[in-house]
């Protein structure tokens, strides 16, 4: 059977720690393209750097990648904000196994320990995925059963009172049929003692090979999370900026304890590879998707007056959002004289339905420098918002590639798509309708050149719906996005390396700014251009050292506005220069054989609060550890990022900062026997 080989720590580091251009990925093209010939800039992360990282979330598992920035803080921890080459793709751009899970509102959130690997492809990709931001996407691919018997158990704690237990079994049950058990319970707080980190997680996936050339994949997962509420961050005054008052402390909380916040997630795929012959593919895939996400908070409204009393406002809303989507593709090559032709041709499918409300009611304020908490707030008996909406996304597309006996191959891919989304608003006792197409497409030349350097050039497009209607009912346009890439991979043989540059220029157009002649209007006359180079580089130079570095160069830049004072500037909360390094290294003989020891380092450069760029967010620097011991089955690790506890913060608004995380440490114990 073909279910997915299990992975050998010693003898595949290069495979699942440092993963290189052979590998095909599932992003990037849809007809088992390898990473080097994709004409898009893409890196993939696997388990076993997630593992020695000892990462959380699929935000940290990217934060040494080129060209990401993380808008996540410990004190909102619903969903993994991730933004790429500047654009934030956290609803449009967050794929499981290829298929997006959200709907307008709800953001779902992936378990790391849940997945084999996590694939960054930056730039446009709305050819092959539809309606998507203009800064690329990151596809998680679950885990699947393994050929081979794998078992691991572990528990893990640390700082905030951690505990977590985990477990992931997979083997085969015969010839046909394999099965992998995933899950895991946490019981955590965070930096805030208010808010918890509690999670239970399970995924059951099934293999089965009914026949030869036929292979069926079943994905199922459930999780239940418990969080913190919106976060509103610090006031600005006494964190970023001063305040006559003093400096307000970095744990503080301006909710309220013990405030419901939670979500429900389920999923369910099945996932068909089928062989049609003469070279010649069938793949499909379904899923079903259900999130209910409950908030409740004591949310701030505005800043603190007179720098300390911060006014409130109890909110509470509730998402209930389902999703079907479904991808199918025909690919096969064939020969045209002495061209080698991949030909791809598909069809994908998405509705989504979301179910929402929002009630408002009355708050205690707080003060900010000695904050009494169990004041009287709520009922939520104002309505703001009743509203239920479905929305249906088809896409055709087609790809084609040529390949020559130089080494050039050509590619171009077209694809046109149709939105229907339609909203019944049940306070206004009205419904409206909204229809959406576009035609996007991409192009790209690559070079299979000598020495293992091949480079490539392209042009890609993306759009992205924006749902509602201007002061005067007119319905918005598609965002739109363009982008000129190109760039270099080198992968010299027998050097255990693969190093990637890309240099790029990114247009946003149809972004909406506010109506000179009507300050309630938005017009959709902004346009938002990133331009930049990007440098990754992955390495196993020697026997148990592993490297992983990036440096990203961007030039971002409001080029049209009706904000004057916008036009010219860099968009908030966007770095323009970032760098990391990671490097592990494991001793494989001699008395302290199964030692590993490693670090990283992260830089973010500086940022803007406001739009006229005249609040600088100041950049930082964060150094992360790992220290582990195998023996035997046993594996000890202990890890720990921001080790020296640096105090920054992520992402500022003219009101609010979001607080770094602090220095987290944490241990793991795991036991793992089985496999090869």
């Amino acid at each position: 059977m073909h279910a997915q080989e299990a992975g050998d720590e010693a003898g595949e580091e290069l495979d699942t720690i440092i993963v290189t251009g052979t590998r095909v990925p599932a992003t990037g093209s849809k007809s088992d393209t390898p990473v080097v010939e994709v004409p898009q800039s893409l890196s993939i992360v696997g388990s076993e750097l997630m593992t020695a990282q000892g990462i959380q979330t699929v935000s940290q598992a990217i934060a040494y990648q080129a060209g990401v920035a993380n808008g996540s803080t410990p004190a909102n921890g619903r969903y993994d904000r991730i933004s790429l080459r500047g654009f934030d793709v956290t609803n449009t751009g967050v794929l499981q196994d290829g298929l997006r899970a959200t709907t307008a509102q709800t953001y779902t959130k992936a378990e790391p320990y849940g997945l084999e690997r996590i694939e960054v492809l930056r730039g446009p990709a709305s050819v092959l995925y539809g309606q998507n931001a203009p800064g690329g996407l990151v596809n998680m691919v679950s885990k699947r059963p393994t050929d081979t018997p794998l078992y691991e158990v572990g528990i893990q704690t640390g700082s905030f009172d951690r505990i977590q237990g985990q477990f992931d079994f997979s083997g085969p049950l015969n010839d046909a049929v394999a099965v992998r058990l995933t899950g895991l319970a946490r019981e955590a707080d965070t930096q805030i003692e208010e808010i918890p980190d509690n999670k239970l997680f399970i995924a059951p996936a099934l293999a089965w090979e009914p026949a030869a050339g036929t292979e069926i994949t079943l994905l199922t997962s459930y999780s239940y999370e418990e969080y913190g509420p919106p976060a509103f961050g610090a006031p600005i005054e006494g964190t970023l900026l001063p305040n006559p008052n003093g400096k307000v402390s970095r744990d503080l909380y301006t909710d309220e304890p013990g405030v419901d916040n939670h979500r429900d997630q389920f999923a369910a795929a099945v996932l068909l590879d089928q062989e049609l012959g003469g070279g010649w593919m069938l793949r499909s895939a379904l899923r079903y998707t259900s999130t209910d996400f409950l908030s409740n908070t004591v949310s701030a409204r505005g800043a603190a007056v007179d720098g300390r009393l911060l006014n409130r406002s109890y909110y509470r809303f509730r998402i209930d959002g389902d999703v079907w989507a479904t991808d199918n593709q025909v690919f096969g090559d064939w020969q045209m004289a002495d061209v080698d032709m991949k030909t791809m041709v598909g069809i994908d499918y998405r509705h989504t339905r979301e179910d929402y409300y929002l009630k408002a009611g009355p708050a205690a304020p707080l003060d900010v420098f000695d904050p009494v908490y169990g004041q009287p707030y709520g009922p939520a008996t104002t309505p703001f918002s009743d509203t239920l909406q479905s929305s249906d996304q088809t896409g055709l597309y087609v790809e084609q590639q040529a390949r020559f006996d130089n080494g050039l191959i050509f590619s171009a891919a077209l694809r046109q798509d149709w939105s229907d989304t339609t909203t019944e608003d049940r306070l206004g006792a009205s419904d409206t309708s909204q229809d959406d197409e576009a035609t996007t497409w991409r192009a790209g030349v690559v070079y299979r050149g000598p020495w293992g350097m091949t480079p490539y050039v392209s042009y890609s497009t993306s759009f992205n719906p924006i749902l509602g209607s201007d002061f005067y009912g007119d319905p918005y346009e598609p965002s739109e996005g363009e982008q000129v890439e190109g760039g270099l991979r080198f992968e010299p043989s027998g050097w255990r390396t693969y190093l990637t540059l890309a240099g790029y220029r990114l247009t946003q157009t149809n972004v909406r700014t506010t109506d000179p002649d009507n300050a309630l209007n938005q017009i959709q006359t902004g346009e938002v251009r990133s331009q930049g180079f990007e440098a990754e580089v992955v390495s196993s130079p020697l026997e148990g050292l592993n490297l992983v570095a990036s440096l990203t160069l961007a030039d971002l830049e409001v080029t049209h506005t009706t904000d004057m004072t916008a036009l010219g500037q860099t968009p908030t909360g966007s770095p323009e220069e970032t760098a990391a390094l990671w490097a592990d290294y494991t001793l494989s003989s001699g008395p302290l054989d199964g030692l590993g020891f490693g670090g990283g380092v992260r830089y973010v450069g500086e940022t803007y609060a406001d739009a006229a760029n005249t609040i600088t967010v100041p950049d930082y620097t964060v150094i992360d550890a790992m220290l582990r011991y195998d023996f035997g089955d046993w594996r000890v690790s202990l890890n720990a990022s921001n080790l020296f506890d640096e105090d920054y913060y992520v992402r500022c608004s003219t009101n609010s900062c979001g607080i770094g995380a602090e220095r987290t440490v944490m241990a793991t114990l795991r036991y793992r026997w089985g496999g090869e």
